[in-house]
């Protein structure tokens, strides 16, 4: 069953802890994903000229598709939302990261008995709206994933999905919808 998004209020977050969170909690090689995604929202918005070469990874363009920006900074962008959303919204520590599987990260809150099992899904899609579909898209392969995972355990812990999906709207602003996933 799917509830509607509540919005909670934003709050700002230094880009220097941002660029802490992708060097530790990302599995994406991405060496400036900030200062990348800044760059392609100028190329993009503004049609600034970018040297042949430069750092930002562009992938090809075909007739009916259009460029999209390099998709490990998206990501590991992500995944930085991802962490800092678990740690000031559910109390969530890191007890695993499974390297190249899935999910992105199993955490715990010690105070109330329970896992977290977290996935983080972005893009740099700019309503509300696509970061919903992205979620729907996800949600049929996570759910069975947590319901798995809770029939695994027989002790009293609790085992929660949380599904994040991150929009980029630009270099510093970000916007995340989060789907529990409850068993």
């Amino acid at each position: 069953m799917s509830a509607p998004y509540a919005p909670l209020p934003s709050w700002s977050v230094h880009p220097n802890t941002i660029r802490a969170l992708v060097r530790r909690y990302s599995e994406q090689a991405a060496f400036y994903p900030l200062e990348e995604i800044a760059q392609w929202i100028a190329y993009q918005r503004y049609g600034l000229f970018l040297l042949p070469g430069y750092q930002p990874l562009f992938y090809l363009r075909t007739e009916h598709k259009s460029i999209s920006p390099n998709k490990s900074a998206i990501a590991a962008i992500g995944e930085a939302c991802l962490e800092l959303t678990i740690q000031y919204l559910y109390n969530g520590r890191l007890l695993a990261r499974p390297v190249s599987d899935y999910p992105d990260a199993v955490c715990d809150d010690p105070a109330d008995n329970t896992v977290y099992l977290r996935e983080a899904k972005a893009t740099a899609a700019q309503t509300v709206e696509d970061i919903k579909r992205v979620i729907g898209s996800e949600l049929p392969r996570f759910i069975p994933f947590v319901l798995a995972a809770n029939s695994l355990d027989d002790t009293q812990t609790k085992v929660l999905g949380l599904l994040v999906s991150i929009t980029v709207l630009n270099s510093d602003q970000f916007h995340c919808a989060i789907s529990e996933v409850r068993v």
